[in-house]
């Protein structure tokens, strides 16, 4: 592809922090759909519902955007969950621009490689997107190609010695014909026939 030309919509993500900006924006739809009155439903993550499910969330944006230096904002709990999520997701994207793919980034008492650690931001907003729809009954609008590429990085990076740590159960088969996305969120332990 000529340098002078940019990917279309349905283009696969270029790169693992394109596939984050990408995810986040698929993510952000579907939290616009979620109201006040929907914090308490429950979600295919067994133990949250949906205000853990932003809990969890929260922590790990901001554990991602703290391994680059990230300033995220204090928590504001009276805003919605997609302004909540919004407000610490761009800061932490914006310092993954900053800091680029190359080399490798703290993690625990040791180090992670940066492509792997953004790569964990992609699997985390699109996924938590379809636990987020399922609760409130909602589809999710995620491209084909970037359902797929965030299922090659789920593919890499939870590994079945990292899977329970990281809090993803043992992969459900999926349907032969599953999309993307169905697969993805099977890969990481849920149905997703719902």
């Amino acid at each position: 592809m000529s340098r002078d030309l940019r990917a279309g919509p349905h283009s696969p993500p270029t790169d693992e922090l394109h596939s984050a900006e990408d995810t986040l924006g698929v993510l952000q739809r579907v939290l616009h759909t979620i109201a006040a009155d929907d914090m308490s439903r429950s979600t295919p993550c067994r133990e949250f519902d949906v205000a853990q499910l932003t809990d969890h969330l929260l922590k790990s944006i901001t554990a991602l955007g703290g391994m680059v230096g990230a300033e995220i904002p204090e928590r504001d709990e009276s805003e919605s969950a997609e302004r909540q999520v919004v407000a610490a997701a761009r800061p932490a994207l914006d310092a993954w621009h900053r800091h680029g793919l190359d080399g490798t980034v703290p993690f625990g008492n040791g180090e992670f490689p940066a492509k792997a650690a953004c790569g964990i931001l992609s699997i985390e907003f699109l996924v938590h997107a379809w636990d987020y729809a399922a609760a409130v009954g909602h589809d999710v609008d995620a491209p084909e190609p970037l359902s797929e590429y965030v299922l090659g990085l789920a593919r890499q990076i939870i590994t079945p010695g990292r899977r329970g740590g990281a809090g993803f159960d043992d992969p459900v088969d999926a349907p032969d014909d599953a999309r993307a996305l169905e697969r993805l969120v099977a890969f990481t332990g849920r149905n997703p026939a719902r």
